[in-house]
């Protein structure tokens, strides 16, 4: 089984129930796919034993919070694998790019202490500037950038 699938779909109890090999996915991205509907739908995991002995897989019930139909039910089952995905490739980028991000962290909460920067950040070459020096004139008074030639306005 390479996808999820929907299993059964009851609509006395509002409730369908999909199915997904538990090798295909890690247990976080099935949390994460759960959590991004739980503002429509009830969620409740589940995981059993494939009966020939290979592996097991998840259940996912998700009952609506609002009547669901058969096609609102492959709707949301639908949803639940995109997150799937999603998730997924998050926690991909994450394992890849994680020094990184510790690093960049690291260095916005030094920053915010106050602690030292690294010497990249400590530039010597603008100790001529003064906070007076207008090279651009950006600090000119606007009466004095938009007056009119030798009229005053009253």
């Amino acid at each position: 089984m390479a996808q999820h699938t929907l299993e059964r779909f009851d609509a006395d109890s509002n409730t369908a129930v999909l199915s997904l090999d538990a090798g295909i996915y890690p247990l976080d991205a099935v949390y994460g796919a759960a959590y991004a509907l739980i503002d429509r739908a009830y969620v409740l995991l589940d995981k059993e034993a494939r009966a020939e002995g290979k592996g097991s897989r998840f259940l996912i019930q998700l009952r609506g919070k609002i009547k669901l139909d058969q096609a609102a039910a492959q709707a949301l089952s639908g949803e639940f694998g995109n997150e799937l995905l999603s998730q997924a490739l998050r926690r991909k980028v994450v394992k890849q790019n994680g020094g990184l991000i510790e690093e960049i962290v690291t260095q916005a909460i030094a920053g915010a202490t106050g602690a030292s920067l690294p010497q990249d950040f400590l530039d010597d070459d603008d100790d001529d500037l003064d906070f007076l020096d207008d090279p651009l004139g950006i600090a000119v008074p606007w009466e004095e950038k938009f007056k009119k030639d030798g009229k005053k306005n009253a």
